[in-house]
């Protein structure tokens, strides 16, 4: 991922699967249950805030072109806040990773293997992840290219398929349980942009950095219209309080859904591709965690570090004790951790653009 250059399209999926592996098994059923009928309009508010944030973001990043976000923070503060920001982020990527393992591991069990222990399934989980890696990051980003796309049809055909049930009645009262929920309460749900983590990244990476902001715009604007849809149909389709309830609400819908006399059992293709999205999107963590430690301990053989970490991602994501803990931590300390890792980032960047301003004018003012 360093020594090849990425175009837009590859950056692009790159961000878009981490964030749509998220819609599919967790963020409709956890923003439904916070905001009942009201999440509809609780995503639009949402989504302008986040386009503001990014917004400051890329203006905080203009200085600093080919440079991420450690290369930032070694600007600043040198290799001790390098070092500090890259084990935080490592444990944070960490953390994100087996909330989704867990949970998928969970869900397959509830669906399908019943009688199946958990850490075995968490194992075949990772021993796929590990599988891809093997293959190469640019094999996994060019991969994606082919998946994303696939991810963005299915969808659409759940909510095509799924016309015949929808009734707009489900969707009042509009607005949920309130005003003060959708706007205040609601604001916490910012996290469902978690995958922006990743912008801090992506720049070093592309062919053409100047096309960063379109990247990261065209990213949040697409995420966003995605979730807005897959709430919507579910919405249309099951009250809110069944959508809530259900693990997988996504899957639910499409377990309604028929093709005539011939194909009754829709769910298969889901499932397909909610497993190589997973798989995708471990692979690509395991990439962000190996580029992250490569850059703070500058070690020049990475080859056995994935496995390295997949196998503390292993060890973590049995640490949970059961489903209900593992939601627990989505709804509750997933947010707190990317409202901390989002502050924390525009510190740096804010703090990193003083003292370049500084350095520029004490140069002018030697010459």
């Amino acid at each position: 991922m360093e020594k090849n250059k990425i175009g837009f399209g590859e950056a692009l999926c790159i961000l878009l699967i981490v964030v749509l592996s998220h819609i599919i098994l967790t963020f409709p059923k956890t923003i439904i249950e916070s905001q009942g009928t009201g999440s509809l309009i609780n995503i639009i508010y949402l989504t302008i805030i986040g386009l503001i944030i990014l917004t400051l973001f890329l203006k905080l990043y203009k200085n600093f072109k080919n440079k991420d976000i450690i290369d930032i923070s070694d600007f600043l503060g040198g290799k001790i806040l390098k070092f500090i920001l890259g084990i935080a982020l490592i444990a944070y990527l960490l953390f994100i990773a087996s909330l989704l393992v867990r949970n998928t591991s969970e869900s397959f069990r509830t669906m399908y293997l019943q009688n199946t222990p958990i850490p075995f399934l968490i194992f075949a989980l990772l021993v796929g992840a590990a599988y891809v890696n093997k293959l190469g990051t640019s094999t996994t980003i060019k991969t994606n290219l082919i998946i994303v796309p696939g991810i963005f049809i299915v969808l659409l055909f759940i909510f095509m398929a799924s016309v015949n049930d929808f009734s707009t009645g489900r969707l009042f009262p509009i607005m949920g349980y309130g005003a003060k929920n959708i706007f205040l309460n609601g604001f916490s749900n910012l996290y469902m942009f978690g995958g922006t983590v990743f912008f801090l990244f992506i720049m070093p990476m592309l062919k053409k950095p100047e096309q960063f902001s379109k990247i990261a715009y065209s990213a949040t604007a697409i995420y966003s219209i995605t979730l807005f849809l897959s709430i919507l149909s579910l919405l249309l389709m099951f009250p809110s309080s069944i959508s809530s309830g259900s693990n997988i609400p996504l899957y639910m819908q499409i377990r309604q859904i028929t093709l005539g006399n011939f194909i009754q059992r829709t769910d298969a293709l889901f499932v397909i591709i909610w497993f190589i999205t997973l798989l995708s999107y471990l692979s690509i963590i395991m990439s962000f965690v190996t580029i992250i430690f490569k850059k703070i301990t500058n070690i020049k053989n990475t080859s056995s570090i994935s496995n390295c970490f997949l196998a503390i991602l292993f060890g973590i994501s049995l640490l949970y004790s059961n489903i209900v803990q593992v939601r627990t931590f989505q709804s509750k300390y997933y947010r707190l951790l990317f409202m901390i890792v989002l502050g924390g980032t525009f510190v740096i960047l804010i703090l990193a653009n003083l003292k370049y301003k500084f350095k520029n004018e004490r140069n002018l003012n030697i010459e």
